[in-house]
């Protein structure tokens, strides 16, 4: 019994030992991007009336900067006859052009008939970015712009959709709470941003200083890359003063919850008098605000004059939940959007195609496809059902059958409205999507590049290459997600990461590769020259060298784990076993004592044994020799 116990015991204590020696699975390295965008902003009056082609141009960067953008903006909508010649991008709003972007900074305009003059802002955008490793949260010093004088610095935060993280907190400065609703309608509608992956912070508004974005990981925070998003027809309520309201999202088969669009306005006798809403939910946004007083009066004091005010405010609701406060004395009215939205699309090497048809829209009011893809890659254009491709435009409003249709084209995220009312456009859309490659560099032990290594990239999808004598493996994705980068060399895998955020920039992946020499000597430490020394790895990887005139040979780049070390010389052999987890030294003697002409090395096993049959064969001659004599003795 006791016997048994003890071996059960031993077996528990193996089995626990191979599980604690499988190696843990390697955890995404997820960043956060931190834009800082500086703006200057110029205004200018183009005479057309002396010039047929005006050129604008950007304002330097700073020292640390690059362009991001440069944006001409005319001051309601460009008069007709004004073209852009040169340009990247340009907006328009019913046939109206409203502003055009360049990347490398300079825009040209021409005058197809127009000889009059109109104004522009010009907005030089300068950005310099910096990742952060996603943990626990993530900072960022704002202070080096103290006393600069800009106006218009903003700090942008941006997680992938796909990354297990959420927004949770952002502080300020003096620490304060910027996710705080009441902050941010203290600080003005649109000085912060935010939602679940995104936060913008108009810095130069609050103070310059130090700025703290806490994030928290969790998988349920894992959003698609391309989906469908609907937003449901209006709720409209009227909130009496002091009065509340509590919305909740219902249950939408085949969609998930993804917040409201709050919009409450009032309009009431006397002056504005400071007493809005609160809006309480999982994380709130006060995104827009308009409010005014004005007077009602006729041609005399006939009728007496009224003093009037109004007030809108939007807010961005994301969660399930909203509850809408009026702390004032008048009644609010109160337009409530739900908003759900599910994956959508197919990956492929052009884009991402998306199938949109009525029956998947059900009855929303509206609906949109939005892509949002990571640094790495950059959206190009919007390929419609119709087969008209849109592109060449940031912003694009237009009249569409009774209706009107918004399309934003930006560098990373796109918006195209498919449903507007009764207004549907089925089909196939594919938003072009182009990739720059991911540089991958296996390196060893000592930060040496590794030619003719193969790496294989999967994920979403799967892709292979090999590394050139740069030791650089350049290989392109087309689907956003989370990869898992290999790298296969001499029959082993000698390294492997795991992608989470898609940079922009040369991966590096450390590998288990190291140098091993092997030094032949002979049995008195005499090197020997011109002997073939073969390394044998447990993958049936194999190489063979010849040693130098000092006996050595040096295998270089090896992939950790066991060799099987053999050494030939003349017919004679050596061999040793040799486990490589550094850099290595092995000394192999091939026990030769001396080498004769013709007859090559000579062992000592070699000269023992030589010895022993001398030694017999004179011993049988000596004892033949003595029968001889005793024989001839007898004789005489």
């Amino acid at each position: 019994m006791k016997v048994k116990l003890v071996l059960g015991f031993l077996l528990a204590c193996l089995a626990l030992t191979a599980v604690l020696a499988v190696p843990s699975l390697q955890v995404p390295a997820f960043y956060a991007r931190a834009d800082l965008l500086v703006t200057v902003e110029e205004t200018y009056e183009l005479d057309f009336s002396s010039k047929s082609v005006i050129t604008l141009m950007s304002a330097s960067p700073l020292p640390g900067f690059t362009l991001d953008r440069f944006v001409v903006i005319f001051e309601g909508g460009a008069p007709q006859g004004v073209q852009p010649l040169k340009y990247d991008k340009k907006s328009e709003r019913m046939g109206v052009l409203e502003s055009v972007l360049s990347y490398n900074g300079e825009v040209s305009l021409g005058s197809n008939g127009y000889n009059g003059t109109c104004k522009v802002r010009t907005l030089t955008v300068m950005r310099r970015t910096t990742w952060y490793p996603l943990s626990g949260s993530i900072e960022v010093d704002t202070s080096e712009f103290t006393g600069t004088g800009f106006k218009d610095v903003t700090l942008k935060i941006t997680l992938d959709n796909y990354a297990p993280y959420a927004v949770k907190q952002v502080l300020g400065p003096e620490g304060e709470n910027l996710l705080d609703i009441k902050s941010q309608e203290a600080l003005g509608a649109g000085v912060v941003k935010v939602d679940p992956k995104h936060v913008e912070i108009k810095t130069s508004r609050i103070g310059f200083g130090k700025y703290t974005v806490k994030v928290e990981r969790n998988d349920a925070y894992i959003l698609p890359s391309a989906m469908l998003v609907i937003e449901e027809d209006f709720i409209e309520q009227t909130l009496p003063a002091k009065g509340s309201k509590t919305l909740a999202l219902r249950a939408k088969a085949g969609w998930k919850p993804l917040g409201w669009i709050i919009v409450a306005y009032s309009v009431a006798p006397g002056p504005l008098d400071n007493n809005y809403v609160q809006v309480e939910g999982d994380l709130a946004n006060f995104v827009a605000e308009k409010k005014d007083e004005f007077e009602v009066r006729g041609a005399s004091l006939l009728i007496p004059p009224l003093l009037l005010h109004y007030w809108i405010r939007a807010y961005l609701v994301y969660g399930n939940t909203v509850k809408v406060t009026n702390l004032g004395k008048h009644d609010v009215q109160l337009l409530a959007i739900p908003v759900y939205f599910r994956e959508a699309g197919t990956w492929t090497s052009k884009g991402v195609e998306i199938t949109v048809s009525q029956k998947d829209l059900g009855a929303a009011y509206a609906a949109f496809l939005v892509v949002q893809v990571p640094v790495l890659a950059r959206i190009k254009s919007v390929t419609l059902p119709s087969g008209i491709t849109v592109t060449g435009f940031e912003n694009y409003t237009a009249s569409w059958d009774g209706e009107w249709r918004t399309i934003i084209v930006e560098d990373h995220e796109v918006a195209v409205q498919v449903k507007n009312g009764a207004k549907v456009d089925e089909g196939v859309y594919t938003i072009a999507v182009e990739w720059s490659p991911l540089r991958i560099k296996p390196v060893d032990a000592k930060s040496r590049a590794v030619a003719g290594a193969e790496v294989t990239v999967e994920g979403p999808l799967k892709i292979s290459g090999v590394t050139g004598v740069d030791g650089v493996a350049t290989v392109k994705i087309y689907a956003p997600g989370v990869y898992r980068v290999a790298v296969k060399y001499k029959g082993s895998t000698a390294g492997e990461i795991v992608l989470g955020t898609l940079m922009e920039q040369e991966i590096t992946i450390p590998c288990a590769l190291y140098d091993l020499q092997v030094n032949v000597k002979t049995a008195l430490g005499s090197p020997v020259t011109g002997a073939q020394v073969t390394v044998s790895g447990q993958s049936g990887y194999t190489q063979s060298l010849e040693t130098d005139d000092n006996g050595r040979v040096f295998f270089t780049q090896l992939p950790e784990g066991t060799y099987v070390v053999k050494a030939e010389y003349k017919g004679v052999s050596a061999q040793q076993t040799v486990s490589l987890s550094t850099d290595t030294v092995l000394d192999v003697n091939m026990g030769i004592l001396f080498e004769l002409p013709l007859l090559g090395p000579v062992t000592a096993t070699t000269a023992a044994a030589v010895g022993v049959a001398s030694a017999l064969v004179a011993g049988a001659a000596f004892s033949r020799s003595k029968r001889k004599e005793e024989a001839e003795i007898e004789l005489e």
